[in-house]
């Protein structure tokens, strides 16, 4: 029969004085989270159990057993009958355990522990929702522009990542002359299929735009910035693609008065050489959210002392305006690293931070798009 070490926590519960802290952790104790943290109907929810364990024979998925009624849902893990020694020494553990799919509902988990001789004991529980994805707005840069090098257009893909149709609907669309009307109708996407929405409609004047649309949480969103090979006049051929960077798809409005940091933005050796060949221009793009005129701060945490920051900017309500050649002298475009640009405003906010290269040979791609973020 197995000799089980006396556990640390009994020992530790002796030496206590009486008025040990209600809060003590007793050991061992179990915490519940699920994976993935929101779950729709239909998906494989697997149960995520952590903690600590007071020996080293923490568990293992053979010795857990799940049971659900209804929404009540056990798990218990069996030591009894258990041989060989355990070493009493404080240990993390955790588990995963597949619940499978579950129906709508909300969800209470209790897992237990059982040992030889015993009643099953408590040691942990949680609680979780399963319900269909809510709707969230994102926004996304839209672009359109013709030049002698080319074409250039945004894109948009959506993917429908849930087990049930969703639905996109368009909110509206900002540029530099303020809001614009634009078609309101939502595209239904069934489970498991994409579809690409337009993003580069502007209207006569303007190449650059924010859009804002609504979609369910499930929904996988990619943004390009595509580069076409100009086409002569009255040839039908589709124009080439010459290369895609990716645009940023944003999924909250910076709050007023907080500061967004986009980077890192770094130059060539060429670039940075005591006779430098043409260096890339660098430009600030922003949208004010706000209903009234906004003015937005640009700073160079990073820079040196001779920067030209911090510069302002002022933006009307409900536009998008983009500023080309914004000065690159102080910032660290040649260190280390790269130059970080903030980007604070008196009204909601976003932005971004985009550079380009004279080149235009095939093949190139001379464009990079920075989005000025709180943070992860």
């Amino acid at each position: 029969m197995r000799h089980r070490a006396t556990p640390l926590f009994v020992l530790l519960s002796l030496s206590l004085p009486a008025a040990a802290p209600a809060s003590a952790q007793q050991l061992p104790f179990a915490v519940v989270a699920t994976a993935p943290s929101a779950p729709a109907p239909g998906d494989p929810v697997v149960l995520q159990l952590s903690g600590q364990w007071p020996d080293s024979c923490i568990p293992e998925p053979a010795r857990a057993r799940l049971t659900r009624d209804g929404q009540a849902i056990q798990v218990n893990l069996n030591y009894a009958g258990l041989t060989g020694a355990c070493q009493t020494v404080i240990r993390p553990w955790s588990l995963e355990i597949p619940a499978g799919p579950l129906p709508a509902g909300s969800y209470k988990v209790e897992v237990t522990v059982t040992y030889s001789l015993m009643p099953a004991r408590f040691i942990g529980s949680g609680e979780f929702v399963v319900k269909v994805p809510e709707e969230a707005t994102f926004w996304v840069p839209g672009f359109s522009a013709n030049g002698a090098a080319g074409a250039l257009a945004s894109t948009l893909s959506v993917f429908n990542n849930s087990g049930q149709t969703a639905v996109v609907t368009p909110v509206g669309a900002w540029d530099a002359l303020g809001e614009r009307t634009t078609s309101d109708d939502s595209v239904s996407l069934p489970a498991g299929e994409g579809i690409s929405l337009d993003t580069r409609s502007l209207r006569p004047g303007q190449a650059v735009q924010m859009l804002a649309f609504r979609a369910a949480l499930r929904m996988t969103l990619r943004a390009t910035l595509e580069r076409l090979e100009p086409v002569p006049e009255g040839l039908p051929k589709p124009p080439k693609s010459l290369g895609r960077v990716e645009l940023p798809v944003f999924s909250e409005l910076v709050p007023a008065g907080m500061t967004a940091v986009a980077g890192d933005i770094t130059f060539s050796s060429e670039e940075c050489s005591e006779q430098p060949l043409a260096r890339r221009r660098v430009n600030l793009t922003v949208f004010n959210a706000g209903d009234r005129s906004a003015t937005f701060v640009l700073g160079t945490p990073n820079g040196t002392e001779d920067s030209a920051y911090p510069k302002p900017f002022d933006v009307p309500a409900k536009s998008l305006v983009q500023f080309n050649d914004i000065p690159t002298a102080g910032l660290a475009v040649c260190s280390s690293g790269g130059a970080f640009l903030s980007v604070t405003a008196d009204q909601p906010f976003l932005a971004y931070v985009s550079t380009s290269r004279p080149e235009s040979a095939p093949g190139i791609l001379p464009y990079e798009i920075f989005p000025a973020l709180l943070g992860r």
